[in-house]
């Protein structure tokens, strides 16, 4: 996974599991985004919390670039 600053486009190459440990805050203010986003559209579409994560990281780059709030984002998994 490639992952780039925002502000000094640096670049680094990182595994998914030390993703998952490092931005593990912002990989949860991105998801709580995405739910309410989600749940203002159309709340009908959802049972339960675990569709709308599995939506969530079914697109997870987008949706971490989209609605997190980090300096970094990721470029290619």
């Amino acid at each position: 996974m490639i992952i780039v600053n925002r502000n000094t486009r640096q670049k680094r190459e990182i595994s998914y599991a030390d993703f998952r440990k490092e931005f593990a805050n912002a990989i949860q203010d991105a998801f709580e985004s995405y739910r309410k986003t989600q749940l203002n559209k159309y709340s009908y579409n959802f049972k339960d919390d675990n569709s709308m994560e599995y939506n969530f990281y079914f697109q997870f780059q987008w949706n971490f670039n989209n609605f997190g709030i980090s300096a970094w984002y990721i470029e290619r998994i």
